[in-house]
């Protein structure tokens, strides 16, 4: 049920003529958020989404850190993540406000 929230969701983002780098930077907040409800959570329903799990979800991301989660395991193939400096670093307030942002 949330895929298709998603793609609907990108059908309105395209509709509206965002530029394709604004697509994709929602498009990747988003399907991110989505793996961490189905993998973490085990939720495949939004209205199984709580104020509560949103803001375990920047407790994750805090946590986690820059880099270590991927929507596509093939990404990591070409932006090479483990190669950077900052992987793992914290995650500024402000990167994970514009996550956030995204979800609304």
């Amino acid at each position: 049920m949330l895929e298709n929230r998603i793609d609907n969701f990108m059908v309105m983002c395209s509709n509206k003529g965002l530029s394709t780098k604004t697509m994709a930077a929602y498009e990747q907040s988003i399907r991110l958020f989505n793996a961490y409800l189905i993998g973490e959570k085990g939720i495949e329903n939004e209205k199984q989404v709580t104020s509560a799990i949103i803001d375990e979800y920047v407790k994750y991301l805090r946590n986690r850190g820059k880099y270590t989660v991927v929507n596509d395991s093939n990404s990591k193939k070409s932006n090479f993540p483990d190669n950077r400096r900052d992987n793992g670093d914290v995650i500024s307030t402000t990167s994970i406000n514009n996550y956030l942002l995204k979800l609304q």
